[in-house]
């Protein structure tokens, strides 16, 4: 039935398991046949020595167990089975007659010691199989180890009539043997359970025990046929016996030494790959000086930072962290519940870019160390690209007004506008004349104010040709100019050769226009305007800067809102103006404010 259900598993490794055994019984019998000779002479010698290394061995098989149950939960059953196999070894080599050890020993009560090793072993190894195993006590399954295998041991060493004779001159009792069936039949049971999955062990483990256990059963077998100690199937029996309990051994290093090893590593592979190669900037900082352990790709590639730079440092050498971030991370080491999970703080990176990103963090155990992992998302993009998409939706609000109303507006404004002309044209009315100066420039104003709506309403630059960014500003100098001396400000150029742009040529004139004229407005009298142009990379700028107290931060929030003004006599189109046509015109708007002035930076993708 054992071999049906041995058949029937589709595991690649039985192939590699038959060959294995084929090969360990090949190489057992040829072993044994090399010791006969030696063994025929000094069968005290060998027969100590083999017993000795059994006992080595299970002993420490029980040693791995204990200690790795120290540190995590295993299946305690099979090392205590070791432990009393191991207590029986030595039984049966301190009382065998051939060593002397014992002045009363016998082979009969050597034999029995050692059945009962082998008996004691077959027992734990069912036992590892069932439900007990999940709820033995360290302590408590090593005392009532200890105490069954003296127990036994001392029942048939001083109550010899209860146990029947195992062992005679002329060989083996009748009853020997029907007990080695027993145990055979209680391997074989073991075998089917540990195929049927009773006993949770990874596949190498598995593997081993299986080898274990298909090699004891020819072992046993030759301890029911030799008829005298120098009998080749005695000899036979030792070799095979050493060799299954080597791999016992193999299965339990493997199952509680070599496998979680293995696991461990994969996971620190794992957690390895998952932290390097992450889309999101993570950091590991040790808790007691919040100092750089570590650090992955994103990161460095977000801040600007290379890694020598970084590992070593503490939070306040690169001043990279928020100081309310390194605060709550100390208060997540005292408390152990609480993080931080998508706080939004700002963070500075290695040129002194100011970036906003969501916060979280977790504490880890490295290397034996408490440590913190600091994820960030950085979500100054989205940010930014969330506010554009706002301004743009207010735009083509203001847009489709502007188409809808614009044309139906201008006709009764332009009728208007004559009639008023005419109006004041007549003698009657000359008295009247400033009113009507005064309507007719209303009128004009709000005539400018539609030009603009129909300007936010295109979707596209009409006339697009490539243009010269420096011929443009050469041009306007001089009305820039003429409008700074009206208010006692200057304008300064500052020019660098730059590529052609494909452009709209007027509506470029009329952005900058806007940005020098809000940045002589901004500023006091005795101000400069600089205007420069220089190539960044494939992109040509475009700086306005003045000299003027800076833009508010909630100001800031909503530049190029439609109808946000700080001016007194301001509409709110002028800017809105100036990003539909940087939008227009294959460009955008940067802006960088503080109390010494404002500079906008216009940003032109250069035509291939």
């Amino acid at each position: 039935m054992v071999a049906t259900e041995v058949l029937r598993l589709k595991d690649p490794t039985w192939s590699r398991i038959i060959f294995k055994l084929l090969s360990l019984i090949m190489f057992s019998v040829f072993t044994s046949f090399l010791i006969l000779p030696l063994w025929e002479t000094s069968y005290v010698v060998i027969h100590t020595v083999l017993e000795i290394f059994c006992i080595l061995i299970a002993l420490s098989s029980f040693l791995v167990v204990w200690f790795v149950s120290k540190i995590q939960k295993i299946n305690l059953i099979l090392g205590f089975g070791f432990l009393g196999v191991g207590i029986f070894d030595i039984l049966h080599i301190f009382f065998w007659q051939g060593l002397g050890l014992y002045p009363h020993g016998h082979y009969d009560l050597s034999a029995k010691y050692w059945l009962a090793g082998r008996f004691f072993e077959a027992l734990f190894l069912l036992l590892s199989t069932t439900l007990i195993s999940r709820f033995i006590n360290r302590y408590k399954g090593l005392a009532i180890t200890v105490f069954l295998s003296f127990a036994v041991g001392a029942s048939i060493l001083y109550t010899p009539h209860l146990f029947p004779v195992l062992l005679t001159p002329e060989g083996v009792t009748p009853i020997k043997i029907v007990i080695e069936y027993v145990i055979i039949a209680m391997f074989i049971l073991f075998l089917y359970r540990l195929l049927k999955g009773y006993l949770q062990e990874d596949i190498v483990t598995k593997e081993y025990l299986i080898l274990a256990i298909l090699v004891a059963i020819p072992a046993e077998l030759c301890f029911t046929v030799f008829t005298t100690i120098t009998n080749f199937y005695n000899v036979l029996g030792h070799v095979l016996k050493i060799v299954y309990y080597y791999f016992l051994l193999r299965a339990v290093f493997a199952s509680y030494v070599m496998f979680p090893y293995e696991k461990l590593q994969r996971s620190e592979q794992r957690f390895h790959k998952t932290f390097q190669y992450s889309p999101v900037s993570k950091s590991i900082l040790s808790i007691k000086e919040s100092r750089f352990i570590d650090v992955n790709d994103m990161w460095l590639q977000t801040t600007g930072y290379i890694r020598e730079e970084v590992l070593g440092k503490t939070t306040h050498d690169l001043n990279f962290y928020p100081i309310d971030v390194i605060e709550q991370c100390q208060i997540e080491i005292v408390s152990e519940h609480k993080t931080l999970k998508n706080q939004r703080y700002f963070f500075q990176t290695k040129d002194g870019i100011v970036r906003e990103g969501l916060f979280s963090t977790q504490k880890i155990w490295l290397q034996g160390e408490s440590c913190i992992l600091m994820v960030i998302l950085d979500i100054t993009d989205q940010i930014r690209n969330e506010t554009e998409l706002l301004r743009l939706d207010r735009l083509n609000l203001i847009g489709q007004m502007a188409a809808g109303i614009g044309h139906e507006v201008r006709n009764p404004m332009t009728t208007v506008r004559g009639f008023l002309q005419i109006l004041g044209e007549k003698r009657e009315c000359v008295k009247y004349q400033d009113y009507f100066s005064i309507m007719i420039e209303e009128l004009d104003r709000a005539n400018s104010i539609i030009t603009d709506f129909l300007s936010l309403s295109s979707n596209k630059p009409s006339n697009v040709q490539l243009q010269n960014l420096n011929k443009i500003i050469d041009d306007l100098y001089p009305l820039l100019q003429a409008d700074a001396l009206n208010s006692d400000n200057s304008v300064q150029l500052e020019k660098l050769p730059v590529s052609d742009l494909k452009i709209n040529k007027n509506e470029i004139h009329q952005l900058i226009l806007n940005l020098v004229r809000n940045g002589i407005e901004a500023m006091k009298k005795g101000g400069q305007v600089t205007i420069k142009t220089f190539m960044d990379g494939d992109e040509t700028v475009l700086s306005i800067i003045d000299q003027g107290t800076g833009i508010e931060p909630e100001v800031l929030e909503k530049i190029g809102t439609p109808f946000l003004t700080t001016k007194e006599k301001g509409t709110g189109l002028g800017l809105a103006t100036c990003y539909s046509i940087a939008e227009r015109n294959n460009a955008r708007i940067d802006v960088d404010t503080g109390s010494q002035g404002t500079t906008f930076f216009v940003r032109f993708r250069t035509a291939s």
